[in-house]
């Protein structure tokens, strides 16, 4: 018998389970409304539950901030994040292995778009000096920290304007502008597309920056790891999982590799903004 024992211990210690439960989750943030964010990431969720064998679940957010917290602590088996989320996740809690980002247009990197009511009579960004401007999240890179840069860079705008109005999420700004609440907006260019033909009109587009990304949680075993970015770069071999794509970006192609080093120019930028002052 203890032949047999010590056999079966030593399965044990290299039997390694490769999640901590049946169900994995899909963390995304909150850059949308939660219905509109579950309708967009359910598809994905089903693509993933059939290429991992677990059911996978989509967990919202509460805020920007409780999502990066959610992440940091490895508490999402995967997690999409905007740019700037990340870059504020790996300052808090370190470095997490990184999966895959998002190819759009055939590009992984994009820009944030500035706009106005089309008859507004806005023609460019020094148009918007004095003017109210409409932001979403503070913590986020297309709808806040790019925009704001850009307003900064063309001496519109400093860190202490008093015009800053932060409306939580992408919809509200376009929708804000187009009842003429604020003069003018910045969102991500889906949103900005998906509101144009309503009346909106682009005036300026910020730096290009490394798209959206698929992260994971840090205890995860290598090989496991592995196994999820297989998934995520070969998504365009499958119908499916191009489906499953375009739910959440409708100009998506694909996705491709990505390491920390691709947004080394957002943490540059984001080192000139002072996200203290309250506005």
């Amino acid at each position: 018998m203890k032949p047999l024992l010590i056999t079966f211990a030593v399965f044990l210690s290299l039997y390694r389970p490769v999640y901590a439960n049946d169900e994995l989750t899909l963390a995304v943030l909150p850059y949308l409304p939660v219905k509109d964010i579950m309708q967009k990431f359910s598809p994905l969720a089903e693509y993933l539950s059939e290429q991992t064998g677990k059911k996978v679940s989509v967990k919202v957010g509460g805020s920007f901030q409780e999502h990066i917290n959610f992440i940091g602590q490895d508490k999402a088996d995967i997690a999409y994040m905007g740019p700037s989320p990340y870059v504020e996740m790996v300052n808090k809690f370190g470095n997490k292995p990184l999966l895959a980002r998002l190819e759009v247009d055939g590009h992984a990197e994009f820009c944030s778009y500035i706009f106005t009511r089309q008859d507004s009579g806005i023609k460019t960004l020094e148009d918007l000096k004095g003017r109210s401007f409409a932001y979403g999240s503070r913590k986020s890179t297309m709808s806040f920290v790019l925009p704001h840069y850009t307003l900064m860079q063309a001496g519109i705008v400093d860190n202490d304007h008093e015009e800053h109005v932060f409306l939580k999420t992408h919809s509200n700004v376009a929708l804000a502008v187009l009842a003429g609440d604020y003069v003018a907006g910045a969102t991500k260019p889906s949103v900005f597309r998906e509101f144009e033909p309503l009346g909106l009109r682009a005036i300026a587009e910020t730096e290009r920056i490394s798209e959206h990304l698929f992260i994971t949680r840090s205890d995860l075993p290598d090989e496991q790891v592995q196994k999820l970015r297989n998934i995520f770069l070969s998504i365009s071999e499958s119908k499916q999982g191009m489906e499953a794509l375009r739910s959440i970006n409708n100009q998506a192609t694909g996705m491709v590799s990505v390491q920390d080093s691709d947004y080394d120019n957002l943490r540059k930028i984001m080192g000139t903004i002072d996200y203290s002052h309250k506005h």
